[in-house]
């Protein structure tokens, strides 16, 4: 019987001990999430359970489930056409690929009091998102409507974001180096090339393991 009780009390402890350790990992991730949004960005996307921070060094910091995934940027330039029916608004608004006429076209706007804009987005590959929520940098915040589009400022890290959460498949290339990076305490930075198509196929992708 008292082999039994301190038995239980050992498992229990280790379930104690468990459920601590998640706790504060998940708390230290909420923190590191929470102090890249306090430092200067250019903006902030929101698509399902991934965050998207646009830093002012052109690099794109990415969060999953409040955890740091990597950081990328693109080295080539990615060209776009933006066509609005009303100069003040984002709603209705298509973003074309001059290049391939590929397309995103962004509608249902809706802002909210926390500064994000709501709306829904489809590509031309067929593919829709509902709910993608929009914050932009305090330079290009606007009182109400966008005006001038802030979001599609040249060059556009938003559609860069855009294309890398459609082809993240296309990136587990660079996953195997992360995860090297990660486990060595570094800070991974991925260098992704786009070919002239944006849904199509990523050309390279390299990795940066910072200190």
């Amino acid at each position: 019987m008292k082999n039994k009780l301190l038995l239980g009390i050992f498992l229990l402890s280790i379930s104690i001990q468990s459920c601590s350790t998640e706790s504060e990992e998940t708390t230290d991730a909420a923190k590191e999430l929470e102090q890249e949004l306090a430092l200067e960005y250019d903006g902030v996307l929101k698509i399902e359970s991934t965050t998207y921070i646009f830093n002012k060094t052109g690099e794109t910091a990415k969060f999953e489930n409040d955890d740091r995934d990597f950081n990328f940027k693109f080295v080539n330039e990615l060209l776009y056409n933006a066509i609005t029916t009303n100069k003040h608004a984002i709603e209705g608004l298509t973003v074309t690929n001059p290049e391939t006429e590929e397309f995103m076209i962004f509608s249902n706007l809706e802002e909210s009091k926390s500064g994000f804009i709501r709306f829904d987005l489809e590509f031309s590959t067929g593919q829709t998102l509902s709910s993608v929520m929009y914050k932009p940098g305090k330079t290009n915040a606007s009182s109400g409507k966008w005006h001038g589009e802030p979001m599609m400022d040249e060059p556009s890290p938003v559609i860069g974001a855009m294309i890398e959460f459609s082809q993240q498949e296309l990136v587990k290339e660079c996953r195997a180096a992360l995860e090297v990076c990660a486990n060595t305490n570094g800070a991974p930075t991925v260098t992704l090339t786009n070919g002239k198509g944006w849904f199509t196929a990523i050309e390279a992708c390299s990795l940066e393991c910072h200190d």
